[in-house]
């Protein structure tokens, strides 16, 4: 049984792995006019770019592949602030795109996070495992974008291809 879902491999995006205390982070982000997202687990939009908070000090900050030099020098990750620290990991990340009606059914085979709404809101982003491997979930509108170590992209594409069409 084939599922009703799109799965795509998607371009490159600017990633940076922000560590330190909220108040930390929230200075180094003010200019972005981007706020700390209010709940663990959880992502704050604005203007294309998404912060996502992963754990404890530990956020996630995704945007548009061209805005990577910018925002590599506004967020001056050299920066040796034992407060808040900035790494660039954009290359480090393979982005795929899971929609359609049945993008929980794919998760579900994927993942042992329960994405059901409301227990993964709307706004829900965390690290998990897909097929064993370590990954980011986002919700979207219509379904999930999901990064996983671009090293596993190939394996991540195959199994993606495999349960998409009925089979496990």
């Amino acid at each position: 049984m084939a599922y009703q879902a799109t799965i795509k491999k998607q371009d490159l995006c600017a990633i940076f792995d922000i560590k330190g205390k909220a108040g930390a982070v929230a200075q180094r982000l003010w200019h972005l006019d981007l706020q700390l997202p209010e709940n663990a687990n959880t992502a704050s939009a604005k203007g294309g770019q998404h912060l996502c908070w992963v754990g404890e000090g530990h956020w996630i900050l995704l945007a548009n592949a061209n805005d990577e030099r910018q925002l590599h020098d506004s967020l001056s990750p050299d920066d040796p602030d034992m407060e808040c620290r900035v790494v660039m990991v954009s290359d480090v990340y393979a982005f795929f795109s899971v929609t359609g009606d049945e993008a929980d059914d794919i998760l579900a085979i994927a993942s042992p996070l329960d994405t059901r709404q409301p227990i993964f809101a709307d706004n829900g982003a965390t690290f998990t495992e897909l097929f064993g491997i370590r990954a980011l979930v986002l919700r979207q509108s219509d379904g999930y974008n999901i990064a996983v170590e671009r090293s596993y992209a190939d394996m991540i594409t195959q199994y993606f291809d495999k349960i998409s069409k009925g089979g496990r």
